[in-house]
């Protein structure tokens, strides 16, 4: 079965908050639900330990990933003060959440919503070619 790379990233972008795994034989992503209980994630976790061959990690590519997609927005931006601002954010304390509030500020959240939508698809592509497992679009 082929993972469907839009779920896929969305668990990558959830990749610093929650476990996640790749159902080789249902080709599905499977997540940890934050709001689970102990003895449910128990359960959950024993399931995969039990049939760990069908399952692969969703590696924590939140951090290193959104970095990448903060540097690339930047540096795609045609005016060159917004092109300045946001690159200077980069090297400043809390780049991150600064970065997000200075995008909301000039009014380029949409535009950066759909930038690190597209750039996590590009990365659960790469890590499916990396990983040999077979995904479709959508």
């Amino acid at each position: 079965m082929k993972v469907k790379l839009s779920e896929l990233a969305q668990a990558m972008l959830k990749s610093d908050a929650s476990q996640s795994y790749v159902d080789i034989g249902k080709g599905r992503v499977v997540m940890l639900a934050a709001d689970m209980g102990e003895e449910e994630a128990l359960e959950h976790v024993f399931s995969i330990e039990e049939n760990w061959e069908h399952y692969v990690p969703i590696p924590n590519l939140r951090d290193e990933e959104e970095r990448r997609a903060m540097e690339r927005f930047a540096a795609l931006q045609p005016n060159e003060e917004l092109r300045g601002r946001l690159q200077k954010i980069l090297f400043a304390p809390r780049a991150a959440w600064n970065f997000r509030q200075q995008v909301k500020r000039l009014l380029l959240l949409a535009k950066w919503n759909a930038f690190l939508q597209a750039h996590f698809m590009e990365a659960a592509k790469d890590w499916c070619l990396e990983n040999r497992i077979e995904y479709e679009e959508g």
